[in-house]
């Protein structure tokens, strides 16, 4: 009988092109996959790959078991979500993936939630581009967005309203303007300066409101923040009172672990006012 484990073998094998470069994604050696092809091979009777030139490709019997692989994948990963959807302990693990000023802005409810509930490990995950929650690298997401995924479940929990701020050492003078990288605030924000800012060229770009922060209380330029964290920043100044654009906070899980009690406790503990 094979080995479901096998199948993704051959998986990395069609994704990498190279045995070499199949080895790397799995942490194993060159030898074991090249056991591992032969094997599956001797136990079909049948090629599974083919070289051609200095890469490696799928002969017909070959994609029809990487099709499988997939499928068997799938199915675990849906098994696992059963399983922990029906998870009624305060307990285990749980990873919440999200954006560098969303984690900042909610550390100290993330250290209660941790000393609320010791028995529950988390793993926070914070950077420009959050983890995919369909592909199982987080259970729960903070998101900035105006347009949640349908196919996920979670609550609003506040806004990001975004104005515009300079640093309060500041002079009088030409101005710098900073603008932003990722594409939900880029494109909000290249809307707003049209008619705000007609005929100014942004002079430098940063990653996430966070980076952007810093970057102006440093004194490189002026640019958009949100005004619930920047109206705390003694080093900030307001220059105008109209608001650019607003992002929508977001608590998301997949449906699957709604009924998760640790799941539901992380959401509750950020979703609280307090």
């Amino acid at each position: 009988m094979v080995n479901p484990g096998d199948l993704l073998v051959l998986d990395a094998l069609a994704q990498q092109k190279t045995f070499s470069g199949a080895a790397k994604s799995l942490n194993v050696s060159h030898t074991t996959v090249a056991r591992k092809i032969r094997d599956l091979e001797a136990h079909y009777g049948a090629r599974l790959i083919e070289r051609v030139a200095d890469r490696v490709v799928l002969t017909s019997e070959g994609e029809a078991a990487v099709a499988s692989a997939h499928a068997i994948r799938d199915e675990l990963r849906n098994l696992d979500r059963r399983i922990e959807g029906r998870d009624g302990g305060l307990f285990g693990h749980i990873t919440l993936t999200t954006v560098d000023i969303l984690a900042v802005h909610y550390m100290d409810k993330l250290a209660r939630f941790s000393a609320n509930f010791p028995e529950i490990d988390l793993t926070l995950n914070a950077e420009t581009a959050v983890r995919s929650l369909s592909r199982r690298e987080a259970e729960v997401a903070l998101r900035l967005t105006n347009t949640p995924e349908p196919y996920l479940f979670g609550k609003q929990i506040g806004r990001y309203d975004y104005c515009h701020y300079t640093s309060k050492s500041r002079t009088e003078g030409a101005m710098n303007w900073l603008d932003y990288a990722s594409q939900d605030c880029a494109n909000r924000s290249a809307t707003w300066m049209k008619e705000a800012l007609p005929g100014v060229t942004p002079k430098s770009y940063f990653s996430s409101p966070l980076m952007m922060m810093h970057a102006i209380q440093a004194g490189l330029g002026d640019g958009l923040l949100p005004k619930q964290v920047a109206e705390n920043n003694s080093k900030l100044r307001l220059v105008n009172e109209e608001v650019a654009f607003s992002l929508d906070i977001w608590l998301l899980a997949p449906k699957e672990l709604r009924h998760t009690a640790r799941v539901r406790a992380l959401i509750a503990s950020l979703a609280t006012e307090q």
